[in-house]
């Protein structure tokens, strides 16, 4: 029994003799290759920190050689540059052994496996296939904590594979969203403005790179997210994401769809319900001006889907929404030009239809596509003002005058305005006619019915 209990003391001895040994042996490499590696000579600080490196499983040395892995790739990178064929190889393998062994040793598999596939990305590129399946892990264990170079990589690897036709469109889409989602809610929580600005240029190359790219056609949007808006009807920002989308489209598909209007009207009613509490406060800043535009637009642009849709009760609403809430003449003046065409050509409404080309030059005197609505309004509604043939063809005395006072305004018109003013010269009254009704050249008329304004006599030549 005594022999045995020496042999026993004799390996503790030798056992802890070794691991005073091995601390010691990387205390000296350590300090060896962190000297060199300070002063930038990273030739000299390998040999040293590759022994750090292949003998930090050690438990004694754990909790000591943390740098070993943080300063390591830099150490590698600059190996890597000086090297080639098989020398090279195997530098690039050690610099990705050194994730898979941090990640053992000291877990945060969602942040280092990341950069592994940063660092595989870049110097084997041909391997995108892994580099793809590590990113999809490393979004899996992080969520939405991934870091925004990692994500950003994400969907430029995932976008190859697409191209390649190695994932479907549906799993291309929806990877966008997710990383999209990731980067919105990082850029919400992030305080640091130089972090902040780092990520918005990420989601900015994020939303460049799907909208180019043959995933972002109407269908597949609107397949992929309609399902998602249908179980959180009221998501905001799930809204303005298919609205972005949806936009960018190149083809009135996407901004007609019921889905992108869905949105569109929960957007503007989140912003002008805000935009009430906060004058209701009597709390408005000095750009409530501006945001009070930006619901106008918001507002404008239903309006006008609505209208392309068809649906002119539901674009009238809009457009007077729209209206109430604008300050600028300009804009004003336009929306007020678009509702009188609806009136004048969905619901034949002439008298409504002038009503709004007169209010649109109220906003803006110089508004001369008003002055040709109104032209066009007279010629198509007032055929039926006046009991004889004479009196039927003054109304074409007024309507040159609003083609004439349009090009008056905007001489941009001019072309236009001309050839109007030419085709309905030709339907003015000749002078043996206004003989007969005892009519002057120059006299004033006043043309009846609806609508109720004074021209000059003109006879056709």
């Amino acid at each position: 029994m005594k022999v045995r209990t020496l042999i026993l003391m004799m390996i503790a001895g030798m056992i802890f003799s070794a691991s005073v040994f091995a601390q010691d042996d990387f205390t000296v490499n350590m300090s060896t290759y962190t000297e060199f590696y300070n002063q930038k000579n990273y030739k000299d600080a390998y040999p040293t920190w590759k022994w750090c490196f292949d003998n930090c499983d050690d438990k004694v040395a754990e909790k000591t050689t943390k740098n070993v892995f943080i300063q390591g790739p830099t150490i590698l990178e600059n190996v890597i540059a000086t090297r080639e064929g098989d020398a090279r190889e195997a530098a690039i393998d050690t610099l990705l052994l050194i994730y898979d062994k941090r990640i053992r040793l000291y877990g945060q598999e969602g942040t280092y496996l990341g950069s592994k596939a940063i660092m595989l990305n870049k110097y084997r590129p041909q391997n995108y296939v892994e580099v793809y399946d590590m990113l999809a892990r490393t979004f899996e264990v992080a969520g939405n904590s991934t870091a925004y170079g990692v994500l950003k990589l994400y969907m430029v690897v995932a976008l190859n594979r697409y191209n390649k036709e190695e994932i479907s469109k549906e799993v291309m889409v929806n990877t966008y969203s997710a990383i999209s989602d990731a980067l919105a809610e990082q850029l919400e929580k992030e305080t640091k403005e130089d972090k902040k600005a780092k990520i918005a240029d990420a989601a900015s190359a994020v939303e460049e790179l799907f909208v180019n790219s043959s995933a972002a056609d109407c269908k597949s949007i609107i397949d992929v997210f309609s399902p998602k808006f249908e179980a959180d009807p009221t998501n905001v920002e799930l809204a303005k994401k298919i609205v972005n989308l949806l936009r960018k489209g190149n083809s009135d598909e996407c901004k007609l769809s019921d889905l992108y209007m869905r949105a569109a009207i929960l957007m503007y009613e989140s912003e002008k319900n805000a935009s009430m509490a906060v004058r209701s406060y009597g709390s408005e800043s000095e750009s409530s001006a501006e945001n009070k535009s930006s619901i106008s637009s918001a507002a404008h642009a239903i309006g006008q889907a609505y209208f392309k849709r068809g649906e002119s009760a539901k674009a009238e609403q809009y457009y007077s929404e729209a209206i109430s809430l604008e300050e600028d003449g300009s804009k004003k003046a336009d929306m007020y030009y678009e509702l009188g065409l609806l009136y004048f050509t969905s619901m034949n409404n002439y008298a409504k239809a002038r009503q709004a080309a007169r209010n649109a030059l109220s906003a803006d005197p110089n508004c001369g596509k008003a002055y040709m609505l109104i032209g066009k309004v007279y010629a198509a509604g007032g055929k039926d003002c006046g009991e004889s043939a004479f009196e039927k063809k003054c109304l074409y005395w007024l309507v040159v005058d609003q083609f004439q006072k349009a090009k008056n305004v905007d001489p941009s018109l001019a072309s236009d305005a001309n050839q109007l003013i030419a085709r309905y010269s030709e339907h003015f009254p000749s002078q043996q006619d206004a003989f007969w009704v005892d009519v002057k050249e120059g006299q004033s008329i006043t043309i009846g019915c609806w609508i109720n304004e004074t021209t000059t006599a003109r006879f056709i030549k």
